[in-house]
């Protein structure tokens, strides 16, 4: 029998050999370590939506501004001594105003002390009495209305009615004409 012989040869000069490698795979998200988490991470969530949801349904609507004449109170400085530093004005600086039934006035204390807008009727008459003397059978009493502050009163029967500042009778006095 023959003996056979192997030779190694060697590569060419210059000639490397190099190995193919395998493309890497894509990182895949950490797995949460159990359901537990991902089932509280959910219910935290619909809570949070369902309670936002809650507190948008119950919030209570919003009402629009009155609308009606604007009659503005007004001071000097707050001072309120006679009646050419204080009173009620309307858009042409008077503070008696004409208006038709059904309308709605809205004094507005733009000036720098408290004041109310108070009818003139037997049971709202300051002890300095209605500045025209006159009683009224509209009936209202702001209270006190304090700087910036609002007050608004529908006028539903034709008549003249007198008001004033109770706080500052017998300087703030107007007349409203309901025709």
């Amino acid at each position: 029998m023959t003996k056979t012989t192997f030779i190694a040869k060697s590569s060419p000069a210059g000639l490397q050999v190099r190995k193919l490698e395998q493309t890497a795979k894509p990182t895949e998200a950490p797995k949460p370590k159990n359901r537990t988490m991902v089932l509280a991470g959910i219910i935290v969530v619909i809570l949070v939506v369902v309670g936002v949801g809650v507190y948008i349904l119950t919030l209570p609507p919003s009402t629009p501004p009155p609308t009606g004449t604007p009659v503005s109170i007004w001071d000097t400085n707050g001072l309120c001594s006679s009646a050419s530093n204080c009173g009620f004005k309307d858009a042409s600086g008077s503070p008696n105003i004409t208006i038709t039934v059904g309308t709605t006035i809205i004094w507005t204390n733009d000036g720098k002390a408290t004041h109310t807008t108070t009818s003139c009727d037997p049971t709202h008459a300051s002890t300095a009495g209605c500045p025209a003397g006159s009683t009224s059978t509209e009936v209202w009493d702001s209270s006190i209305i304090n700087l910036g502050g609002k007050y608004s009163h529908t006028f539903n029967t034709k008549g003249t009615f007198d008001y004033y500042c109770d706080l500052h009778a017998p300087y703030m006095h107007g007349q409203v004409v309901v025709q």
